[in-house]
């Protein structure tokens, strides 16, 4: 943790006077410049942004700090709540060290930038007031026009109960494969033909029986049968069909399933509450899935197309007694992973998002709320056998190879670097080398700007860091030259 020297501060009756200090993991102070927040391409879980506060350097300790904001779909570490009126927070400053938070933003469909506030009250030992406002800018990647991405199709022709009858319903076993397959890319593959896939279905009793079907189309990619069940288990189901083949790309086979089940209870889950209506993403809040209440359909078959398309027994690289060896999940994890006997990622916590990983929605360090794909779960499925599209989420750190334009002696100078991938709260600094005299680089904005006074040629080595937990900073060679037109 930063420590931060206090601001010394005057008080006046009932009213702690002076400014609260809001400080990044870089110690730079985030009073004007605020934080920037990204909603990720697709729809899965964003990085959550860590911060740090410290009181007025006069108040009297203990201070309790209330941190509030007006935006449904912002949320914060735990402790906390969430609800419609926006998230708040409490906290309690016993000493000098700062106290950290942490805040996010949930995904939206129509991605869309949006400026907000944090609401920050404190009151001291002493009853007396401050409050200050800290500015939120989230932002988002356009992206390119989206290739071809890996095919998966739900197939309603197994339903028996009529559950899949309901449009919503469908809509969202619909959506929820098109969110997995967002992230995935277009493999060459061979195609299924017609009665050449046998695939299991469970009778709507449940998973004691069942028969074996054949696909009565030709296809390509994973097709996955949807259809309702009610059985004693009073749960929902997902798996790759063992049955079946696997997928074949240019003769030889890939370690991922042609096809699977995905198997809903149509009374809900567990408690037999039914399903939450569809939900708006400002309603995130409400798909808890605790006991109490009605589930979120999105967030269950999202979680068991996860188990057909990826986190299964038929993945022989995910091994129980052993860590997932692959450099990719160890790198950004800092460790390796293994899945329980449920094929879950129990115990795992999403680094950038703090979301409980697959399989471990229950336990990670926001508020409870719809589930979603995280990046560790992506990884994941990397290094099962599906290929990943280039995302911002999954897009490493890097300075866009730009020439510095030249400037003039005693005229104004302004330029931007640009950088993409990591997570774009970015730390710009000059690692070696200097800047001609006159001009500046803004730490947050990349921006090098100012009125340069004197003629030459200034070399420079320029670092970014972003706000991976377990990134390493980038650096790019770069020269100014200021010359007389």
């Amino acid at each position: 943790m930063i420590l931060i020297g206090l601001l010394a501060a005057g008080f006046a009756a009932g009213t702690v006077r002076g400014e609260t200090l809001f400080r990044d993991k870089f110690g730079r102070d985030l009073e004007s410049q605020g934080i920037s927040l990204v909603d990720w391409e697709g729809y899965m879980a964003n990085p959550a942004i860590e911060f740090f506060i410290v009181p007025p350097a006069e108040a009297s300790l203990p201070v309790d700090v209330r941190v509030t904001a007006s935006e449904p779909r912002l949320y914060f570490d735990l402790p906390s709540q969430a609800g419609a009126a926006g998230p708040e927070k409490r906290l309690q400053i016993s000493t000098s060290t700062p106290v950290a938070m942490a805040v996010a933003i949930f995904p939206a469909r129509t991605k869309k930038r949006m400026e907000t506030m944090l609401h920050v009250q404190l009151t001291d030992a002493q009853g007396r007031r401050s409050q200050r406002n800290l500015p939120v800018h989230v932002t988002f990647n356009p992206g390119a026009p989206s290739p071809d991405s890996y095919p998966i199709t739900v197939d309603f022709s197994q339903d028996k109960t009529g559950f899949f009858s309901d449009s919503a319903h469908r809509a969202a076993l619909q959506q929820a494969a098109k969110d997995w397959a967002f992230y995935f890319a277009a493999i060459p593959l061979e195609k299924v033909a017609a009665h050449a896939e046998k695939t299991f279905i469970f009778q709507p009793s449940g998973f004691a029986k069942g028969e074996v079907i054949t696909n009565a189309q030709p296809y390509m990619g994973n097709r996955l049968y949807a259809y309702g069940i009610s059985s004693a288990e009073h749960r929902s189901g997902g798996e790759p069909s063992r049955e079946g083949g696997w997928q074949m790309s240019d003769g030889r086979a890939l370690p991922i399933r042609r096809s699977g089940g995905v198997e809903v209870e149509i009374k809900g889950n567990y408690n037999l509450l039914g399903w939450l209506p569809p939900l708006r993403d400002d309603e995130w809040w409400r798909a808890t899935n605790l006991g109490e209440v009605p589930n979120d359909l999105y967030s269950s078959v999202h979680h068991e197309m996860g188990h057909a398309l990826v986190f299964n027994p038929n993945n022989q690289r995910f091994k129980r007694e052993g860590p997932l060896p692959d450099a990719a999940v160890e790198a950004y994890l800092g460790r390796g992973v293994q899945t329980d006997k449920s094929d879950h990622l129990d115990g795992f916590v999403d680094p950038a998002s703090l979301r409980g990983a697959f399989g471990n929605e229950y336990h990670g360090k926001v508020p409870y709320g719809r589930w979603l794909i995280t990046k560790l779960d992506l990884l994941c499925a990397q290094a099962m056998g599906y290929k990943l599209r280039k995302v911002d989420a999954l897009t490493a750190l890097a300075i866009l190879p730009e020439p510095l334009p030249g400037a003039v002696p005693d005229q104004s100078y302004r330029t931007v670097l640009h950088a993409e991938g990591g997570i774009p709260f970015y730390d710009w600094t000059v690692k070696s080398g200097k800047l001609p005299a006159g001009l500046g680089l803004n730490r947050f904005t990349g921006e090098i700007s100012g009125i340069p006074g004197h003629s030459g040629t200034f070399p420079l080595v320029v670092q970014l860091r972003d706000y991976s937990a377990n990134g390493p900073a980038v650096t790019r060679d770069l020269v100014i030259s200021v010359q007389a037109p």
